[in-house]
């Protein structure tokens, strides 16, 4: 799968999934990287059956990234289960600015430079487990607006063009 195919299904499986908008989108970004970076894909299936670590996981981005913007010191974050650690790390290596990070056990030390951009590029191909590419593709059905004469009146498909 190319990297744009795994991160838009990550934003529709995470939707899928309840999570909000902006947490699903930020996620999807979070899994292209993981999987690119070789992370642990069972931590991805675990966040999305528990919509709520995906939830919890953004906020404390968003801690760090804000911590970040207001010093230039090295920010730190413990996490203890290494599927979710792992997935921190995708998180903000992920992130469109550079970022500078240690892992060492369960202790995160990042720095970000906000004014610079990521140099990390992205592969051609990604792979993604089978079980968590249904998984994703279960979720992502959720979704989808069923395919009904009262759904079209709703507003719901392409429509008919005058050429069909």
């Amino acid at each position: 799968m190319s990297w744009t195919e795994v991160q838009a299904l990550g934003v529709k499986a995470a939707s899928g999934a309840g999570v909000p908008p902006a947490q699903a989108l930020a996620f999807g970004a979070m899994l292209a990287r993981h999987v690119a970076d070789g992370g642990p894909q069972g931590a991805i299936g675990l966040a999305l059956a528990e919509p709520r670590r995906i939830v919890d996981l953004a906020r404390r981005v968003e801690t760090i990234v804000e911590a970040a913007s207001v010093s230039a010191a090295r920010v730190d974050a413990t996490e203890e289960d290494a599927g979710t650690r792992a997935m921190l790390v995708s998180w903000l290596s992920g992130l469109p600015c550079k970022s500078d990070l240690d892992v060492a056990g369960t202790r995160i030390s990042v720095r970000l430079s906000l004014t610079d951009p990521s140099a990390q590029g992205r592969p051609e191909r990604l792979q993604v487990d089978p079980s968590l590419l249904q998984q994703m593709n279960d979720l992502a059905a959720k979704t989808y607006v069923p395919d009904s004469d009262a759904s079209r009146r709703g507003g719901a498909g392409a429509g008919l063009m005058e050429l069909d």
